[in-house]
């Protein structure tokens, strides 16, 4: 800790457009570790000090979020700082009982969680930009590690980076044998980078992504106007209102490759990937669910959109695809062994009829044209449109409330974001690889998420975090229980 004090500077980091659009939702993953019978694993001292190792790295975590005129910045200030909220308990539950329970969210008897879905006020009432929480198993059997940071610092990519970091520092701070100090490694936080990356010359936003990022309402207005805290507190609110079901749902290698086969062989498409797959079957299942509302929850939307100007025409239904920047824009993949690890992914609208959608459930052709059209809008995500979606959330400050609120707005939709491909069961402490990686057991509403993939995974496990009545018709829903197991 002395250490860190030390060497930390003052410094502001100013935020941007990339970082705010997805600053409602947290990253919050917990990664189950087997003790394979060591007596000091994962000590709690190894831990901590690495984690502080790997803090002089990432600064950035230490500090204050601030917002002024709309515009959001990190403050570090060495004399004040906004250190990360670690957190370490005892559990009467042995390794081989979570195990036995699959991993399941209740085969703790205590949440081992500290945060909501949404960005909210820590202990000091900021918004920590870090939280930790070490649930160490009985009889050292092994460890729960709870990590989450929010998307106002990092997204994705950036938090898998810290962790694998965090990792790797305290598998060489575990090794009596290391005769060199490990060198600092070189992390980028200037979002100037971003928009150093970026093309100028910009493609016009098409009409769907125009509405999405460049129309305003009063709700956008009255969110931005708010500070983090207490837009976070008001979504939270929110979510309680509405709360959220979660599980997930395992699909096989099998399974994607047949459904692929279908859509190629349609001839709608030369190829899709398997996220393509993914989020067809995602639209279908959560489509027909929201479909299925009571009396009472379609008046409540026929509400909502007449007194807001709706992102969808009626009977559409959006899929919002969540694409990362990075492998589109080469100046910023040069950058290696440097790694820019702010925020940089948004989302990128798909639209399709209610209708369609439904019957994709019975209709090969109708499945192949929704994976067709998934692929069809990715593929127009060039380095010039990712530059059009720039200027559209950097010009307007405020762009990410109106985004938000019309998310809000729209209850006939879904969000769908991969996490496959980060690496995080390549987090070794030192100890050997997590045996499980999972999400919060109940998230935002209408979410789903690729989880990461581990090195004996036979295909994916989808995550779906959608309301009560949605997740009782999907788990009824004939198409996605015939290509789906439910894991938990």
């Amino acid at each position: 800790m002395d250490l860190f004090l030390k060497n930390i500077k003052s410094q502001t980091y100013a935020l941007n457009g990339w970082d705010f659009i997805s600053a409602f939702a947290n990253i919050p993953f917990t990664f189950y570790f087997k003790n394979p019978g060591q007596s000091d694993f994962m000590s709690s001292s190894l831990l901590r000090a690495s984690f502080l190792r790997t803090l002089q790295e990432f600064p950035i975590m230490a500090g204050h979020l601030v917002v002024r005129d709309t515009r959001g910045y990190i403050v570090v200030d060495k004399n004040n700082l906004n250190m990360p909220e670690y957190a370490e308990s005892q559990s009467c539950i042995d390794y081989k009982f979570v195990e036995a329970g699959k991993f399941s969210w209740d085969a703790l008897p205590h949440p081992v969680s500290t945060v909501t879905a949404v960005p909210s006020k820590g202990a000091n009432r900021n918004i920590k930009l870090v939280n930790v929480n070490v649930v160490r198993l009985r009889n050292n059997s092994g460890v729960a590690l709870f990590v989450n940071m929010p998307h106002y610092v990092v997204d994705g990519y950036g938090y898998a980076v810290f962790v694998r970091r965090w990792a790797e520092v305290c598998t060489w701070m575990h090794d009596d044998t290391y005769e060199n100090e490990l060198p600092l490694r070189e992390f980028v936080f200037d979002r100037a980078v971003v928009r150093d990356a970026m093309p100028t010359d910009m493609l016009p936003l098409d009409d769907a992504c125009s509405r999405m990022y460049e129309k305003t309402s009063t709700m956008g207005h009255l969110l931005a106007w708010m500070s983090p805290e207490t837009r976070g507190d008001v979504l939270i609110t929110g979510t309680k209102l509405m709360p959220a079901n979660g599980h997930i749902f395992h699909v096989s290698r099998n399974t994607i490759n047949k459904l692929r086969s279908r859509v190629e062989q349609s001839g709608l498409a030369r190829r899709v990937s398997d996220n393509d797959v993914l989020a067809a079957m995602i639209s279908q299942c959560v489509a027909q669910g929201v479909h299925a509302k009571s009396r009472t929850r379609r008046m409540f939307s026929s509400l909502v959109r007449s007194l807001t100007r709706p992102l969808l025409e009626r009977n559409n239904f959006l899929s919002l695809i969540i694409v990362d920047a990075r492998p589109r824009l080469e100046k910023l993949m040069q950058m290696a062994p440097a790694q820019y690890v702010g925020g940089c992914i948004t989302g990128v609208p798909v639209i399709n009829s209610t209708h369609s959608l439904i019957a994709a459930a019975s209709s090969d052709k109708q499945f192949s044209s929704i994976a067709s059209s998934v692929r069809s809008v990715v593929d127009t995500v060039s380095d010039k449109y990712m530059s059009g979606i720039d200027n559209a959330l950097n010009r307007n400050p405020a762009c990410f409330a109106h985004s938000l609120a019309l998310s809000i707005t729209t209850p006939e939709k879904v969000i769908i974001t991969n996490q496959s491909r980060f690496g995080l069961y390549e987090c070794d402490f030192g100890f050997g690889a997590p045996k499980w990686i999972a999400p919060m057991a109940t998230f935002l509403t209408n979410f789903a998420s690729v989880l990461p993939v581990g090195p004996n995974h036979d295909g994916y496990h989808v995550y779906l975090s959608v309301e009560k009545y949605v997740m009782n018709d999907i788990l009824s829903n004939g198409f996605w229980s015939t290509h789906t197991n439910l894991v938990y």
